[in-house]
């Protein structure tokens, strides 16, 4: 026999068959993001630091230092404290397990990055730029070897004009036996450490430009190359970042440099198929004038130089070098090498007979990092002169 409470409910449904159920609402537990859609995330909040640090360390000034370190900490807030309680309480799948190391090393490094140089004071910017860099440059590589994986990254590691080619340029040329990519290289009795980038889809079958890019004072091979990266993979450049024999170039008596970095290109040139005609050397401060001392003692060996933020020394015969083609470029705010050395190197090179001088004045820039430049001003004019 049915209870009465049904015999109703059944009763009622006769007479009027559009009464539907409706389920009971039941407490669900809270929808926890798969590991890839926390992985995304992370990566736009990456990426906008990314971009916010490399501001900073192109617009370095003591003047500017206060407002650049309020600028990233407002850009920043509280973002690495998030990034790390995220994956702290992330496990990932069983194949994403080395990727997630090196996940969690990159976003830690740029986290010290961060926190040297937004608690630096004052007197000691300097040395937290470059110690911040260090540790931005370890975090960068370790996201460039995971870069096919990080899809909203992808496109950081070329021009805007390249993104839309980005899977053409990571392809390799099948049967291609060469190294490509960044390596690094120590030291031996011919030549000191150098870094190198080749391009992913380089081929033995063409003849390939090659930049000779020299870091700063007290920089360093690896953290330079990398100034170059987005320009080399966009256009199909090698790039080799050597490293100077001392804590900087030997300006004074460079010989003994000049004979390190032309014994690193050839080694270079006998593994890899090097356009002769367009080896170019470029560098910013020591390394700037570095470049100086290579076209005054090689010029048969570069087919343009360009100095960045450099200074002309007053013994170098520039005679040798009458056809080679110089860019000067400088910011009329440094505060290491005032302009008016810049402005100087450039009417001695005219004096001296150099038939093509270009100078290239920048207001606003100081003596800092130069990504935007060699992408804007140094690889342009490259380019140009093998129109």
């Amino acid at each position: 026999m049915l209870h009465p409470r049904l015999t109703t409910l059944l009763s009622c449904l006769l007479v009027c068959p559009c009464v539907i159920f409706m389920p009971l609402p039941i407490a669900a537990e809270p929808v926890q993001d798969d590991y890839q859609s926390v992985i995304a995330r992370q990566e736009r909040d990456v990426l906008r630091f990314l971009q916010a640090f490399e501001h900073v360390q192109e617009q370095l000034h003591p003047a500017k230092f206060t407002q650049l370190q309020t600028d990233l900490s407002q850009t920043v807030g509280e973002m690495f404290v998030r990034l790390r309680s995220e994956l702290n309480g992330l496990k990932p799948p069983p194949e994403r397990q080395e990727f997630h190391q090196t996940w969690l090393e990159a976003v830690g490094l740029l986290d010290t990055a961060c926190g040297i140089f937004v608690r630096s004071d004052q007197a000691g910017f300097i040395g937290a730029f470059m110690q911040s860099r260090a540790a931005f440059t370890q975090a960068r590589y370790l996201l460039y070897e995971i870069r096919l994986h990080t899809p909203t990254l992808h496109p950081y590691w070329v021009l805007p004009e390249a993104v839309a080619h980005l899977s053409k340029l990571e392809k390799r040329v099948p049967a291609q036996q060469h190294q490509v990519g960044i390596s690094h290289h120590p030291s031996s009795s011919n030549h000191g450490a150098y870094s190198l980038y080749v391009p992913e889809q380089y081929d033995p079958q063409q003849h390939w430009p090659l930049i000779i890019a020299l870091h700063g004072g007290g920089g360093a091979n690896d953290e330079y190359l990398l100034t170059w990266l987005r320009p080399a993979k966009s256009k199909g450049y090698i790039v080799l970042a050597p490293k100077s024999l001392g804590p900087t170039w030997a300006i004074e008596k460079p010989e003994r440099d000049v004979v390190s970095v032309t014994s690193t290109l050839m080694a270079v040139r006998q593994r890899y198929t090097i356009d002769p005609d367009r080896i170019l050397a470029t560098g910013l401060s020591d390394g700037g004038t570095f470049s100086y001392a290579l076209g005054a003692s090689r010029p048969h060996l570069f087919g343009a130089i360009a100095p960045v933020a450099g200074v002309l020394p007053p013994w170098l015969d520039m005679q040798k070098a009458t056809t080679l083609p110089f860019l000067i470029i400088h910011g009329g705010q440094d505060f290491i090498f005032p302009v008016a050395v810049a402005r100087l190197a450039h009417a001695t090179l005219v004096e001296n007979g150099l038939k093509e001088v270009t100078f290239t004045e920048l207001p606003e820039w100081g003596h800092a990092y130069t990504y935007s430049i060699n992408e804007t001003y140094v690889l342009p004019w490259f380019e140009g002169l093998f129109e």
